[in-house]
C-alpha cells in the first residue's frame, strides 16, 4: 500500500524559510567572492563553502554559476530601481529629482567598486538568455526615467523635442559610461555625477536650475 505523506503548514513554512536562507547565503557569498577574485577565478566550491552549504545547491537554485551571477546583478538592479521609484513619487522639480536619482544610484554602485567592475566586465560576455533578462530589468529603470521626463514636459520644465523613451535610453548610457570613468579615476559619487551632468543637460536640451546647476 502506497502511503502519501503531506507536510504540515509549519513544516512547509520551515522548509520555505530554509530555502530562502540558503538562497540568500549563496547570493551573499557569490557577491563577496566575485568582488574579491572576479567571476572566472571564483569556483562554485568556494561559493558553497563560504555560504556554509553544498555547492551543488547552486545548480538547484540558480542553474549554475552563470545563473548565480545573473541573480546577483538582478538583486543590485532591484535595489536601485526601488530607490529611483521612491524619488519618482516625491514632489518637486523633475530635473532636480533626476539629478537625485543619478546621485543615489552612483552612491550605491560605487559603494563596492570591485564588484561594479566585475559586473560590468562580465555583462559583455554572458549568454543571450542572461542579456534578455537584463534588458527587461533595464527597461523598468528606463521606463521610470521616461516617466519623469514626461512629467517635466507636461510642466513645461523640459522641451518636447525627442521621444521620452529615447532620452531615457541615452541617459542610461551616459550614466553607465560615467561610472566607468568614476572607477578608473577614483571619483566620489558626487563628483562622478557632476562630471556627467553636462551631457545630461545636452540630451535634455535645457539649462536646468536648482540641484543640477551645482
Amino acid at each position: 500500500m502506497v502511503r502519501i505523506y503531506a507536510l504540515s503548514d509549519d513544516a512547509r513554512a520551515g522548509r520555505d524559510a530554509q530555502r530562502r536562507a540558503t538562497r540568500k547565503a549563496l547570493l551573499l557569498a557569490a557577491k563577496s567572492l566575485f568582488a574579491e577574485k572576479g567571476f572566472d577565478r571564483t569556483s562554485v566550491t568556494e561559493i558553497g563553502k563560504r555560504a556554509g552549504v553544498s555547492h551543488t545547491l547552486i545548480n538547484a537554485y540558480f542553474g549554475g554559476k552563470a545563473g548565480l551571477l545573473a541573480a546577483v546583478v538582478s538583486g543590485t538592479n532591484a535595489v536601485q530601481l526601488q530607490k529611483a521609484q521612491d524619488i519618482l513619487t516625491m514632489p518637486g522639480d523633475p530635473v532636480d529629482r533626476l539629478h537625485e536619482i543619478l546621485e543615489v544610484c552612483a552612491e550605491f554602485d560605487l559603494e563596492d567598486r570591485r564588484l561594479l567592475s566585475v559586473l560590468h566586465a562580465t555583462s559583455w560576455t554572458w549568454d543571450m538568455e542572461a542579456e534578455i533578462a537584463n534588458r527587461q530589468e533595464r527597461a523598468l529603470f528606463t521606463d521610470a526615467l521616461a516617466g519623469l521626463i514626461e512629467q517635466g514636459r507636461q510642466t513645461g520644465r523640459l522641451p518636447n523635442t525627442v521621444a521620452s523613451a529615447e532620452v531615457a535610453e541615452a541617459l542610461f548610457a551616459i550614466y553607465t559610461w560615467g561610472m566607468r570613468r568614476a572607477l578608473f579615476e577614483k571619483m566620489t559619487p558626487q563628483d562622478a555625477i557632476a562630471a556627467l551632468w553636462p551631457q545630461v543637460v545636452a540630451v535634455l536640451g535645457i539649462r536646468p536650475t536648482g540641484a543640477g546647476d551645482q
